[in-house]
């Protein structure tokens, strides 16, 4: 199973806006197109996002939940009774629980593929815990608002800017109050493996903070020093990821694949 391990640090901005600093760290499965996010809280505990059980000891813990759950989750009558050809034809066109890969126009990705969805997720638990939130206090994510991240060329980091909403659960279990807007700021130092959440913060829809990379939708703290990416005036452009592809023709898959394949 090919996948990526890359260890994500809180780090310590003045701005006070850091959450605690406890490594996230980022488990990325490619065969599935799913990405683990796993943190510690303050009292030594580990939890993943998406969720596969825990609280865990220890990171080999959450791994090896993390290796169950995809195995359970196996469609285990894939590949049978094919050729070769339509084994590999088949495992082109969908990952190993049956899911297909690509989706047409306004098909929504699977909730376990959506990595913006389970990153902003951990910063909210960490975001609890750093602040102490439990019970009826504490915040649960809503909605994430997609950014591409932005690649700052001459400054050779990657930021993501994300926005998203969540709230406070009431006494009676229903949702209290109404949704609360964040900011965050995640940063990738290309060749160091790392990942750092630089701010984590509350913000209002009239929050304008300065940024060169992003569009005019997202919402920035007004203290421009609350976060580092987007004040260069630098060269910006968006990697895109590896999640589902969304695909607006809807020819025959089988067809189109086929022709990369000699006849039997």
């Amino acid at each position: 199973m090919e996948e990526s391990f890359i260890t994500a640090e809180v780090s310590t901005p003045t701005s006070g806006r850091c959450l605690w600093s406890s490594p996230i760290w980022k488990r990325r499965v490619f065969e599935w197109a799913i990405t683990f996010y796993t943190i510690k809280d303050h009292v030594g505990y580990f939890h993943t996002f998406p969720h596969v059980g825990g609280p865990f000891q220890n990171r080999d813990e959450a791994n090896e939940a993390i290796d169950r759950c995809l195995t359970d989750q196996k469609d285990l009558t894939m590949g049978i009774g094919l050729s070769e050809v339509d084994k590999i034809i088949q495992k082109c066109r969908y990952f190993p629980d049956g899911t297909k890969k690509r989706l047409k126009a306004g098909e929504p990705i699977d909730k376990r593929r959506d990595t913006n969805y389970h990153l902003a997720q951990a910063v909210v638990d960490k975001y609890n815990d750093h602040h102490n939130l439990f019970g009826d206090l504490a915040y649960e994510l809503k909605d994430v608002f997609d950014e591409p991240s932005l690649w700052e060329e001459e400054n050779y980091k990657m930021y993501i800017h994300m926005n998203f909403t969540a709230k406070t659960k009431g006494s009676d279990g229903f949702d209290a109050g109404s949704d609360n807007l964040f900011f965050a700021e995640i940063t990738y130092v290309d060749g160091e493996h790392e990942l750092t959440v630089n701010c984590c913060c509350m913000v209002n829809p009239f929050d304008n903070g300065p940024c060169l990379g992003c569009g005019t939708t997202m919402k920035h703290p007004n203290d421009g020093n609350a976060y580092t990416g987007g004040h260069m005036n630098a060269s910006y452009s968006r990697p895109f990821g590896s999640d589902p592809q969304k695909a607006s023709w809807c020819y025959d898959e089988d067809v189109h694949i086929r022709v990369y394949f000699p006849a039997n």
